[in-house]
């Protein structure tokens, strides 16, 4: 994996997490319980916001 930290989000409950994409492969990983994947997203800002919605409910 070359994913690579591009920022970091806060969850629901205002905790902060790590955000790594992998701009090859386009896999977004978030640091919520270890790294867990989260899906693909087109770009840096793209991985971002939907990390964030992820998070969301966390």
């Amino acid at each position: 994996m070359s994913a690579t930290i591009i920022g970091r989000v806060y969850s629901g409950n205002k905790k902060q997490y790590e955000v790594k994409w992998d701009a090859y492969s386009q896999e977004v990983y978030v640091s919520y319980a270890g790294w867990t994947y989260i899906g693909k997203a087109s770009s840096a800002s793209d991985a971002m916001r939907k990390s964030e919605a992820w998070l969301y409910n966390k």
